[in-house]
């Protein structure tokens, strides 16, 4: 009797030690990896930038041993109560989806240390250790694109050739799209003794597709013939605009050809930044006790990080030469014999 009633007290003491610990959120299981994504202001249906990245955590979530939540921001003022949030309640790991969010998960990481942090589209110095940087060398596949965009102006448009862009804030993640896009387009001039002009603006915003269409629709005017639209919702209305003046657009950062169904039919490819790809291997990384805490990961062409999303309907209307020259600026980007200007 004296054995059973000190087991039965081992039992209760089990008990509510276990029920004094920390409680699972909704729809995890004991031993999953625990991620959480804070999203950048242009909340998850962006079509872009966030919904890539929460497509990759949705990929870990069913494919490994990992429960992933998110909290999308809404205002940059969120940044840092919405990481707290996943800290204070212990997540494993929590992502941060963007430039703007730099500041803030710095700072979180530091108080955190026993967290891990990744960050897309930032690397700190001095490195943090317990955070991971997620970076895409996206000037890979934006050269190439401002080649074929200039190739294909010209083709439409021989006698006043012009593309542009329409791009969201001025940001280094930003600009490495837009120096490389116009660097290609520089590229196809000296190759083609051409004149291919680049007019372009940044909005300043990432949702704002109303202004995104009106500078789309300015650039036209001007007599642009193909929009590269750079800044997730803004830089769908630049596309937009595009699609109702009987122009072509260029995507980015996912192959928008299937989640812009509306301007599928204009878009000549897309600047794919591969963030699902990314997010998966991070978060890979980090069940098997890889995580490359104070260091990089790196998306580039050779790693499929980034790339030209197909032709789709353009497939049979591009000229074999054009594309043949386009694979070419790939594979001497890959090589190291072309410098895409960032």
């Amino acid at each position: 009797m004296k054995k059973f009633a000190v087991l039965l007290s081992l039992l209760i003491a089990l008990a509510i030690l276990v029920s004094c610990g920390p409680s699972l959120p909704e729809g995890c299981e004991q031993g999953d990896l625990q991620v959480g994504m804070v999203s950048d202001v242009g909340g998850l249906d962006d079509a872009s930038f966030n919904e890539n990245t929460w497509e990759g955590l949705q990929r870990a979530d069913d494919e490994l041993a990992v429960c992933a939540k998110f909290i999308e921001s809404q205002a940059q003022a969120d940044y840092e109560k919405n990481i707290t949030e996943f800290a204070e309640q212990d997540y494993d790991l929590i992502i941060t989806v963007g430039f703007l969010l730099g500041d803030a998960t710095g700072k979180m990481a530091a108080e955190y240390t026993d967290t891990k942090f990744a960050i897309i589209d930032f690397a700190y110095d001095p490195p943090i250790p317990n955070t991971a940087g997620i970076v895409f060398n996206v000037d890979e596949a934006a050269f190439p694109i401002g080649y074929l965009a200039a190739g294909w102006a010209s083709l439409k448009d021989p006698d006043d050739p012009q593309v542009g862009y329409v791009a969201g804030m001025q940001i280094p993640p930003v600009e490495q799209f837009i120096v490389a896009y116009e660097a290609g387009v520089a590229y196809y001039n000296e190759q083609k003794g051409a004149n291919v002009q680049v007019k372009g603006v940044y909005v300043g915003d990432f949702e704002a597709p109303d202004q995104g269409k009106i500078q789309g629709q300015s650039l036209i005017d001007e007599g642009v013939d193909v929009i590269f639209g750079v800044g997730g919702k803004t830089g769908n209305g630049g596309l937009a605009a595009a699609k109702e003046n009987g122009k072509w657009g260029i995507g980015v950062d996912v192959d928008q050809y299937y989640t812009l169904p509306n301007e599928q039919d204009i878009l000549i490819t897309s600047c794919m930044k591969r963030l699902d790809n990314a997010v998966f291997a991070v978060v890979e990384s980090a069940t098997t006790d890889q995580f490359p805490g104070g260091g990089l990961y790196v998306g580039t062409l050779e790693n499929n990080g980034v790339g030209l999303a197909p032709f789709h309907d353009y497939e049979n209307e591009i000229p074999d030469e054009l594309k043949a020259e386009v694979e070419a600026i790939i594979a001497g980007i890959k090589a190291g014999s072309i410098d895409t200007g960032w």
